[in-house]
Formats: C-alpha cells, sequence, structure tokens
C-alpha cells in the first residue's frame, strides 16, 4: 500500500468530518465524501483486517506511516479528535455505510457521548485505555511513542535510501517536513537537544546521527536569530549531510575497529559522492550539497576532501561540523562506548579555532545547560 493511499483515508476523513458539521446530511458533497471514505476504509480494513489510526500531538498516523506538515483541514480533524478523547481509532473489516456515518457525524460535533455510541466495527479513545488493556494493536506501534518526531526515523531512512538511487527528486518535500518537526520538537522541548536527540533511536546509525545532527543545527539557527525561512533550509542541509554515505558498504559503515587505509579511503569519498547526488536535485537552495561536500573540512582547512578555494566556508557547514562531531561522540558506535557530555564538550573544546569556527563553537556551547 502505498503512503498516499493511506493519506488519502486520513484526508477524506478530515473533509467528512468537515462537512458533517456544515453542511445537512442530505446535501451532495457529504453524500460523496462519507461514500468515498466508507469505500477507502472498507479496502484498507480488508486488506489489513484493521485500519488503525492516531491522532497525537499535531501530528497523525494512518497504520504506520506519520504524517507531518499537516494542511489546516487535518489540524482541525486532529483538533476534533482531541475534544472528543480520541487518541486512536480502529476499523475493522466489515464497516458499514451506517455505523462509520454516525462515527463522522460523532466527531463532527453530534452530542451524544462516547458511553452512548456503540459500533460494531469501530473503537476509539486513548492510547493508555489500550495500554492498560494489554490489547495494543501491532498498527498503533508508532503513535504509543507519542512525539512529535514519531516515525521521521523510517522516513528519513526511505528518502536516504531513494535519494542515494537517483530516483526520488520529488520526495524532497518529505526532508522539508522532518525539519519542520524538528522545529516544533525543539520549540515543544524547550531546545533540550539531547532530549530530542535521544528519542530517534534507530538500527541504522547514518539515520539517526542525520536526524540528530539537524536537531543540533536547528538548534543552533534558532538560537542565533536566523529567521524561520533560513533556518528550515539549515535543517535541510543538516538532515541531508550525509546521503553520500548510503553508497558506502555496511561492512565499513559498521566495521568494529579502526578503519584501514583503503577503507578510509572508501569512507571519505561520501562527501562528495553525497554532493554530487544532491546537485542532481531540487532542494530549494545549492546549500544542501555544499553542506554535503564541505562538513569534514576543519575550521583550519585541515580533513576531507581537499579544498581549493580561499576563504572561509559556509556558516551552514561550520555549525553542522560542530553537530557531527558532538552527536558522534554522544553516540555508541561498535568500536567505543558513548561519551557523557561533560567528556564531549572537554574534548571538543581542544579543537575551538582548530577544527571549529569559533564564534559559532561558543555559540553553541551557550545551547548546553
Amino acid at each position: 500500500m502505498k503512503k498516499q493511499d493511506l493519506f488519502g483515508v486520513v484526508s477524506d476523513l478530515a473533509l467528512a468530518v468537515q462537512a458533517v458539521s456544515v453542511y445537512p446530511d442530505t446535501h451532495q458533497r457529504v453524500q460523496e465524501l462519507l461514500t468515498r471514505l466508507h469505500q477507502r476504509i472498507k479496502d484498507e480494513s480488508e486488506r489489513l483486517k484493521t485500519l488503525h489510526m492516531g491522532f497525537m500531538g499535531d501530528h497523525a498516523i494512518v497504520d504506520e506511516f506519520p504524517f507531518l506538515g499537516l494542511s489546516p483541514t487535518l489540524i482541525k480533524l486532529i483538533r476534533r479528535m482531541q475534544e472528543r478523547g480520541i487518541e486512536k481509532v480502529s476499523f475493522g473489516e466489515g464497516i458499514t455505510f451506517g455505523e462509520l456515518k454516525r462515527f463522522v457525524y460523532y466527531v463532527g460535533g453530534g452530542k451524544e457521548g462516547a458511553a452512548e455510541m456503540r459500533w460494531e466495527h469501530i473503537t476509539c479513545g486513548r492510547i493508555h485505555e489500550i495500554a492498560e488493556g494489554g490489547n495494543i494493536p501491532s498498527g498503533l506501534s508508532p503513535v504509543m511513542r507519542s512525539h512529535v518526531l514519531q516515525g521521521a526515523a523510517e522516513v528519513l531512512k526511505s528518502l536516504l535510501t531513494s535519494l542515494a538511487g537517483e530516483g526520488a527528486g520529488g520526495r524532497v518535500s518529505e526532508g522539508r517536513d522532518l525539519v519542520a518537526a524538528v522545529m516544533k520538537g525543539l520549540r515543544q522541548e524547550g531546545m533540550l537537544i539531547d532530549r530530542l536527540m535521544r528519542l530517534q533511536a534507530h538500527d541504522d546509525y547514518t539515520v539517526t546521527h542525520s536526524l540528530n545532527v539537524c536537531v543540533i543545527v536547528v538548534a543552533q539557527a534558532i538560537h542565533l536569530g536566523f529567521p524561520e525561512p533560513q533556518v528550515q533550509e539549515l535543517g535541510m542541509a543538516a538532515l541531508l549531510h550525509d546521503v553520500g554515505k548510503e553508497t558506502i558498504p555496511q561492512e565499513i559503515l559498521n566495521k568494529p575497529g579502526r578503519l584501514d587505509a583503503g577503507e578510509f579511503e572508501r569512507m571519505a569519498e561520501h562527501p562528495a559522492t553525497g554532493a554530487k547526488i544532491l546537485r542532481k536535485l531540487d532542494c530549494g537552495s545549492d546549500l544542501p550539497m555544499i553542506v554535503a561536500f564541505e562538513h569534514h573540512v576543519k575550521y583550519d582547512r585541515s580533513g576531507y576532501p581537499a579544498v581549493r578555494f580561499e576563504g572561509a566556508m559556509q556558516p551552514a557547514s561550520y555549525m553542522t561540523q560542530i553537530a557531527d562531531v558532538y552527536d558522534a561522540l554522544r553516540t555508541y558506535r561498535p568500536y567505543r562506548k558513548s561519551l557523557d557530555r561533560e567528556t564531549t564538550i572537554s574534548i571538543m573544546k581542544e579543537g575551538r579555532g582548530k577544527e571549529f569556527e569559533p564564534r559559532l563553537f561558543d555559540r553553541f556551547l551557550e545551547l548546553l545547560p
């Protein structure tokens, strides 16, 4: 099942709920939307046996796909669900048009209480109520973690893999949605970047690391007072900085010891490879391509790849490099344990003015409690 088809289900639900709150039930718009919604849900519930939806914060999850950066209509649906005390809803196989219609009217503003409503093939309620009952539908597993970045790792993994395959230029918008979610998450977490970072555990290090670097760079940009469009641009560059690693063999990426000369040479190709991948895509600007190329070049011009131009690099590259090293030291790797924050900062301070641009590094330290 394609993600856009599942999005069509929740989108039609939002439109139907909106319509029944405005028009009488005999109106053609209401009947068309209810009929289309019933067919969509009937098809998916037959395919999946049960179709699960979750509504948490300002995002929706259908089956196991998160939808970020939602439209005003979907935001209104989430608000109505919250007003009704609904964080999850499950549609079972065999759902009838009549019970779906009653449910839509209930969400759309019906006066009945939840206790008065009964549906044979629909169950709804709060997440904790399911958990206490010990019956957690597998399709709601992402919702159980309940966070603004829920599902981001899977979305990013799919995006990076597709970009490396040079066939997903149209999916770059998913990266922008993730950056928007990072910005929102930082505001909700009070700029506690370590807390937001650790919520992104994933078995693919490149994915988790890319999300964490995005979190740190967005936090830096907000702290430095960049306007929101530039924060988005910087976050996008940070999110995609390691796309070139998708072409590096897993045995090199996950080697539990020091890389030999040949392996390091192969690893050192990823900045240039990433820049080549991003050069072919419309990312809104050239910044992701530039950061992908420059993020391993140190402030004193050492590092890799060798740069032949004079003058300073992009500030975004300096910011990404700081974030890159901070997360790398804070994260467990097969060849060493993760370091605590104090040790990490102590090590990084030795690189001020050599590895790291000094003013940006000092401002980064202001972010850390």
